[in-house]
């Protein structure tokens, strides 16, 4: 995979417009038991898949309209966060990530990614 992609490049696109890169999923397979997970469709890459594509959602519309949204690295959390409005577009685009998509019985879900 290394040198194939570029490092923002979405390696697939589900039906709701969400993806991952192929540095996010490179950064995942280089974990332990990494690939195994990935291939597996293991419940830590479904949530890795979906904290992926809410941060690719709001990486997207900052490009957009920087004002949508802040991000910015938390030290207290020592991890990226995220502001905006609650009524705002952010939001909005959020809401479309139906998180039960994600359950413990979509195991032969491809998440727009194929291999």
């Amino acid at each position: 995979m290394r040198g194939k992609y570029k490092f923002r490049e979405p390696l697939g696109i589900d039906e709701r417009g969400c993806y991952i890169t192929a540095g996010q999923l490179q950064f995942f397979l280089n974990r332990p038991k990494g690939k195994i997970r990935f291939k597996t469709f293991h419940s830590e890459f479904k949530k890795y898949y979906l904290t992926c594509c809410m941060y690719n959602i709001v990486y997207d519309m900052l490009e957009i309209d920087p004002d949508c949204a802040t991000m910015y690295w938390d030290t207290e959390k020592e991890c990226v966060s995220v502001s905006f409005r609650v009524d705002g577009k952010v939001a909005k685009a959020l809401s479309v990530i139906n998180t039960s998509f994600f359950d413990d019985n979509s195991d032969e879900e491809s998440f727009g990614l194929s291999y």
